[in-house]
This record gives structure tokens, C-alpha cells and sequence, in this order.
């Protein structure tokens, strides 16, 4: 393994460690065991963007793969996110069938769901972790976003019904170093 690789994986991972995660999740894991979605489910998370259901429709054209078929394309995990045991799903795209559209040089898109098939919340990051700490009855959650020798932290607590940006925060991926706040930049 190269020296970023390790790097970039002793960033994410000690991070973790720090913010005692109750979920985690990253680009380069395998879904193979995670179940999968029902078609509303896959529906919802496609058409709620235009540009990525394009981009997924033309995709999937070029490999062949049946229109509008979405449920295949994604895979879940029961989340621990509410203190009233309401039930959330992490929803994120399958490593088999691989479309590029769901990823970026190192992240991947995901998405939370609840109950009634609502998107709660969206994003595409290197790395995904639910926190122990929460807010207003939820579990706080923080992306993680690398590149050029840095991962930012971003944390996000559940305020007025959605996710928001609580605090971000820099670490170095050779030395582990975190420290408060990000580039502006970023």
C-alpha cells in the first residue's frame, strides 16, 4: 500500500476513533452483504436530483442495463440516528453494479432516509460517520473530505428539521494532527 493510501486511511480512520462513531461507512467499501432498496426508495434518491438522474440514466444506457431499473444500483443499512428509535435508512450506491456517476476522484454520494421514504439528508464525501453526541432527538453525523495532505471534518447536527454544519475542523493525513476550523477554500 502507498503512502497516501495509508495516509488518507490513518486520517478517516483515527478520526473515527476521536468522535466514537455508532456508524461508519467509506468510498472503498464493499456492499456485498447490505441489503438493498425498494424501487420507491431507489425513485426518490434519483429524481430528487435532475442532473444525476440524467447522468444515471445515460449510464446505465451504456452498460446495457434496463431503464429506470434504479433499485439495483443501491444498497442500505439500518441507521441509529433518532433517541425515540424512530427508523432511518444510509443509503449508498452498490459496489457491484459500479456506476461512475454515484462517485468522484475518492467519494461517494449518500443519502438518509426515514420512515415515509423522505430524504433527510444527502451528501458525498470520502467518509460518513454517526456520532454518539446528538441534537434535538438526533444522532450527529460528520463527512469527511480529502485531498492534497488534508481530510476536513465536517460535523452536522439535526437543527429545524435538517442536518447543518456545527464545526469543521483539519487534519493531516501524514501526522494525524486535527485542528479547529477549515480552509475557506474547502
Amino acid at each position: 500500500m502507498n503512502m497516501k493510501v495509508s495516509g488518507l486511511l490513518f486520517a478517516i480512520l483515527s478520526s473515527a476513533v476521536l468522535a466514537k462513531p455508532v456508524f461508519e461507512t467509506y468510498t472503498e467499501e464493499k456492499t456485498t452483504d447490505w441489503p438493498g432498496i425498494s424501487k420507491m426508495q431507489a425513485k426518490s434518491i434519483v429524481n430528487a436530483d435532475t442532473d444525476l438522474k440524467s447522468q444515471v440514466d445515460d449510464e446505465m444506457a451504456d452498460k446495457d442495463m434496463k431503464a429506470g431499473d434504479y433499485q439495483l444500483l443501491f444498497a442500505s443499512r439500518k441507521l441509529p440516528l433518532s433517541s425515540e428509535g424512530k427508523a432511518f435508512l444510509f443509503i449508498r450506491p452498490k459496489s457491484e453494479p459500479y456506476l461512475q456517476t454515484f462517485y468522484g476522484a475518492h467519494t461517494f454520494f449518500h443519502w438518509i432516509i426515514d420512515d415515509r421514504n423522505n430524504i433527510v439528508y444527502a451528501g458525498n464525501s470520502d467518509a460518513f460517520h454517526v456520532l454518539s453526541s446528538s441534537h434535538n432527538g438526533m444522532k450527529d453525523i460528520e463527512e469527511s473530505q480529502c485531498r492534497g495532505g488534508k481530510c476536513y471534518l465536517v460535523k452536522l447536527s439535526f437543527k429545524a428539521g435538517r442536518y447543518e454544519e456545527v464545526s469543521c475542523s483539519t487534519q493531516k493525513i501524514e501526522s494525524g494532527k486535527i485542528t479547529k476550523g477549515c480552509d475557506p477554500a474547502m
